[in-house]
């Protein structure tokens, strides 16, 4: 084990935690989440459900309430059903609703079991005139509007109003979705002729399929602790995200990646356990636990990618990354000049791009592509997004032009150097990583602080690099995503010197308790 050494912010933290209140909580842990399925089964016309039985219901509480079985030897598939039905007034129970469906249907109906509550089944034909049904079924009926899902591929077709649920009935009562298997209960989001699959789930059974799902199984036990308490948290900021849609997450990059039964891991699985019901908060409330793959040696100010500082995202230096998280982009004038063309860019053909902010820790703050009539200025994540279409989106904004941006020197076992006050070079120390070996300096009369922060350590400076070099622009970086939060290689490389899962998050996030 690398030695441990502690850092003012840990150190901090460590007092916050022994000094918080376990009682009054202001925020409810939820048991269950909705989550919209949208990488396996959005706005579909079909979808096929894997298992050999399936059960039908309602969900009571945070629980499961049986309202009968439908059983197949192959697949089922559930299609929107939307629309005017006769309803055949009486109730049964499912398996008696599945035998007057297939008598009735003898009569050339289109008859389906329609299941309606608790345990409650009866019998619903499409295109038919009531006196049709009644007479086939020798029993009174009438006119029903109904909005859910048609399940073929049992022993009759059933349908599934929108307000009920499904489960499996295989290993762990799972059930497959487009060949993709879950935990929990199934039901559908109907939007006309379309649906989505949403997946009911205990928010603990969720974090077991996010955890590896964000960070990799392999890593270290603290590490892995750090991201399902970061994951927890970040999902109950979430979960009004999608509510128009009729779930509360999804299982997308835009909530959080969630793949399932199938990628859950024992090590993965064992934090989300060992960390159970623990929420990262400031103030006494969840935080928003953003997170990125890597920093590159210095976490980022969130006013800095989005609009607003956030307390407790403030830049702090990496201890140490996990692995080689270097990259290297491309881009010649010619490519340059044809994107600001392409993008309605009215400033002639590229000439130059210049730096002129950069912050501690060497990240990028604002980039002036100068033409022959004219200049644009790229902020924020414009940076990293604006030459997509040229030369691919650039993984971080820790980047250095063609060498420039600082003046590259030795720094064998080096982090990514901090741009000091007055040109000082400044290291944060027991680096796991670093950019192609170098670090950062600049000329003493090139930077000025361009910013005040709340951290001593941290400053936004103002300079004017030009970084043209025969033709072309070669983006020499370091870090992977935007920077603010948890790093999860920064995670790993702590882990690996020896801090537990609080330590991390007390790192990345400033001035946080974990409760619960």
């Amino acid at each position: 084990m690398k030695g441990k050494k502690k850092i003012a912010s840990i150190l901090a933290c460590a007092m916050l935690l022994s000094a918080a209140p376990v009682e009054a909580m202001a925020y409810t842990v939820p048991d269950t989440v909705r989550v919209g399925l949208e990488s396996v089964c959005k706005n579909v016309a079909s979808a096929s459900i894997g298992v050999w039985e399936l059960q039908i219901g309602m969900q009571k509480g945070d629980g499961f309430q049986r309202g009968g079985v439908i059983t197949s030897s192959g697949l089922f598939t559930a299609r929107p059903a939307v629309g005017d039905y006769i309803a055949v007034d009486k109730t049964m129970d499912c398996a008696d609703a599945l035998d007057m469906a297939n008598d009735m249907k003898k009569s050339g109906l289109d008859t389906y079991a329609a299941y309606l509550s608790g345990g409650d089944w009866t019998v619903y034909v499409k295109d038919a005139s009531v006196s049709a049904v009644e007479a086939a079924a020798d029993e009174n009926a009438s006119r029903a509007s109904f909005e859910g899902v048609a399940i073929t591929g049992g022993e009759a077709p059933v349908l599934v109003p929108e307000n009920a649920v499904m489960m499996g009935g295989n290993v762990a009562d799972t059930f497959k979705l487009n060949s993709m298997p879950y935990r929990g209960m199934l039901t559908f989001s109907v939007n006309g002729s379309s649906m989505t699959g949403v997946n009911i789930i205990g928010l603990e059974e969720y974090l077991y399929g996010v955890v590896p799902s964000e960070m990799p199984k392999s890593y270290d036990a603290e590490a892995l602790k750090a991201q399902a308490v970061a994951a927890r948290t970040y999902a109950m900021t979430k979960l009004g995200a999608h509510t128009g849609s009729g779930y509360q997450l999804c299982d997308t990059t835009a909530c959080q990646v969630y793949k399932g039964y199938s990628n859950e891991a024992d090590a993965t699985t064992a934090a989300v356990d060992a960390t159970a019901g623990e929420v990262a908060c400031y103030n006494g409330s969840p935080i928003e636990a953003v997170f990125s793959a890597s920093t590159g040696g210095y976490t980022e100010s969130s006013e800095n990618v989005w609009n607003t500082a956030v307390p407790y995202l403030r830049a702090v230096p990496e201890p140490g990354e996990y692995g080689d998280n270097s990259w290297t982009k491309t881009l010649t004038l010619d490519e340059l000049t044809a994107l600001l063309q392409a993008k309605g860019e009215n400033i002639g053909t590229a000439k130059d791009i210049v730096i002129t902010k950069f912050s501690t820790g060497g990240r990028v703050q604002a980039l002036q592509i100068v033409g022959t009539s004219g200049t644009k200025t790229l902020t924020k994540e414009a940076i990293r997004t604006y030459f997509s279409s040229a030369c691919g989106t650039l993984p971080s904004k820790m980047f250095t032009i063609n060498g420039k941006g600082g003046t590259s020197t030795s720094a064998k076992g080096g982090l990514l150097s901090a741009v000091a006050r007055q040109g000082i070079v400044a290291k944060t120390e027991g680096a796991l990583s670093y950019l192609n070996g170098k670090k950062l300096s600049v000329d003493v009369d090139a930077a000025q602080p361009a910013q005040n922060t709340d951290n001593e350590a941290y400053t936004v400076y103002n300079v004017s690099i030009s970084t043209v070099a025969n033709g072309k622009f070669v983006f020499s970086g370091s870090g992977s995503g935007h920077g603010v939060g948890l790093s999860q290689k920064g995670a790993q490389g702590m882990a690996q010197m020896g801090y537990d899962y609080k330590e991390i998050l007390c790192h990345y996030y400033t001035g946080i308790t974990i409760e619960g």
